[in-house]
């Protein structure tokens, strides 16, 4: 759990991504130099999408690999990190402040974002268990359900209404 006042990196990849491969030794160097500098603070992480597809969904991750800077629970995007000075440097020379957060509505902490990690993790789960076509069909039920839902529970409660009546 990333608390209130934690300091994180996090790449976001995935082994069929060519780019990931080749940015992994960058991304492990950056995190090997600020261990040894006085910024030790920052936590580092990695996070597969393939295998964490909710994580993925909750940070809003559409391309690969994506290195994400989080403080404060503020979310910004490392954009056009190619050496480890750009990593490094974004973090000790405070370059996150250039970047404007993912905020509100679109923030990971948020409850949509809460919500949209936990969709995307029982879409990855059911899809294991099934074929897509069984899953598209299960969701359409879903969908219809609760679009039912209100009709149902208002004819229940008439009915209920006119056995009170008697």
């Amino acid at each position: 759990m990333v608390q209130k006042n934690d300091e994180w990196l996090i790449d976001f990849y995935a082994d069929w991504c060519g780019y990931c491969q080749r940015f992994e030794s960058t991304f492990y160097e950056a995190e090997r130099q600020l261990q040894l500098s006085s910024y030790k603070h920052v936590q580092v992480g990695v996070v597969n999408v393939d295998t964490n597809p909710g994580l993925a969904a909750r940070f809003f991750i559409s391309r690969l690999p994506t290195v994400i800077h989080v403080k404060n629970h503020e979310v910004r995007v490392l954009t056009s990190i190619k050496t480890v000075n750009d990593i490094v440097g974004f973090v000790t020379l405070e370059n996150w402040h250039q970047v404007d957060p993912k905020s509100g509505f679109l923030s990971p902490f948020s409850l949509f974002g809460k919500l949209l990690g936990f969709v995307g993790k029982t879409v990855k789960m059911a899809s294991n268990y099934s074929s897509p076509w069984t899953l598209i069909g299960v969701l359409t039920g879903f969908l219809i359900l609760v679009l039912c839902l209100p009709i149902i529970i208002d004819k229940l409660n008439k009915k209920i209404d006119k056995v009170k009546e008697q």
